[in-house]
């Protein structure tokens, strides 16, 4: 016959085991409930609820650390026993869940904690850790596909651009010979000269500029060639000069005068001038110093495209030539240029370093073998 004692005892087992479960289930609904809701209001939500799932709830603090921030309830800093499970999300471990008690308590299996306690804080971690990772997975498909969709967008847009182009060519050339008939029939009209003289400036610059956007619009199919990286800057950089000007950046040319010239895809080198160019100028919104520079060895060309601008976080450096990585926003980046100007490299046998500082600014150099 089952005693007193016995009976409170099976009692007590109980109902921890009701108030375990009651918890995983509010855990399991908070993750389907808010399941597109930041990360940081879930983790937030979820430490009132594993406080009551504890033996001694009223001296029960919770602590949940997640990338090195820290979410926990009032007096959990005062623990003096604790209890703890990692958080590990696609097999990286990226923090903790741990529970405290503010006194002391009688020593059961493990500490002043009930084993079955162990098994929930584990199984707490796991559910944590998966809604975290369903999350995260939900967020970078979306962010996928809407780079995937700005990128299609980028590829619509250079079509458009070439055909732009070639439209604006005909009537540019139109305006260019009447302005040249004109000055060849008034040959003593000073004022007339002048204006004419002006009009025939805008129009060949108008048709240089055309010229660079057909170059840059087009899918490239050109095979490798003889060229100098020199001429190559000179001509990426007649496209952004005016942009470093009104954003008030100075370019510094340090060009070698003798550098030879190597193997190459001439529109390749472009693409790689033209985007580290674009990112230096993104990295100094307020003003700065555009360093372009080149040099050569034995072995081949060196390139270096230096900024003092905002910087890369350390965290971040490793990541910048995955493709579709970014720190800028989706609607201003597809996250693809230095991937692109990696791959460019890389089928040249060459190779890409950068080094940067946050505050400081960022340093790419480029080599290029003969």
């Amino acid at each position: 016959m089952m005693t007193k004692d016995n009976q409170n005892q099976l009692e007590f087992k109980l109902q921890e085991r009701i108030k375990e479960l009651e918890c995983l289930y509010a855990i399991a609904q908070l993750s389907i409930k808010n399941a597109n809701r930041p990360v940081s209001e879930n983790l937030n939500k979820a430490i009132p609820i594993i406080k009551k799932a504890w033996q001694f709830p009223e001296i029960t603090e919770v602590c949940i650390q997640f990338d090195k921030k820290i979410y926990e309830s009032n007096s959990f800093s005062k623990g003096i026993r604790f209890q703890e499970a990692a958080l590990v999300i696609n097999d990286i471990e990226r923090g903790f869940l741990k529970v405290s008690y503010t006194e002391e308590k009688p020593q059961e299996q493990e500490g002043p904690f009930l084993s079955e306690e162990r098994s929930l804080i584990d199984t707490l971690a796991q559910e944590i850790s998966s809604s975290i990772e369903r999350f995260e997975n939900k967020e970078e498909k979306k962010l996928l596909e809407q780079k995937l969709r700005h990128s299609d967008r980028l590829a619509t847009l250079g079509e458009l651009i070439a055909g732009i182009a070639h439209e604006l060519n005909e009537p540019l050339g139109s305006i260019l010979g009447f302005a040249q008939l004109i000055e060849s029939e008034n040959p003593e009209n000073t004022q007339l000269l002048e204006d004419v003289a002006k009009i025939i400036k805008a129009s060949l610059h108008s048709r240089e500029v055309i010229r660079k956007l057909m170059l840059f619009s087009k899918y490239d199919e050109q095979e490798n060639g003889m060229m100098n990286v020199n001429e190559t800057i000179a001509n990426g950089l007649y496209l952004l000069e005016t942009r470093c000007k009104k954003e008030d950046i100075k370019i510094v040319k340090l060009m070698s005068e003798d550098l030879p010239d190597i193997q190459a895809n001439e529109t390749q080198i472009k693409q790689i001038i033209v985007n580290l160019m674009v990112n230096a100028i993104h990295a100094m919104p307020n003003g700065g110093q555009l360093l372009l520079q080149t040099n050569h060895d034995k072995k081949g060309i060196y390139l270096i495209v230096q900024d003092n601008g905002t910087g890369i976080a350390e965290n971040h450096l490793q990541k910048v030539f995955d493709p579709f990585f970014t720190t800028k926003e989706v609607s201003t980046s597809t996250g693809l240029g230095l991937s692109v100007v990696h791959g460019i490299v890389k089928s040249l046998n060459g190779r890409i370093n950068v080094e940067s500082h946050l505050g400081v600014g960022t340093r790419f150099e480029l080599f290029f073998p003969f």
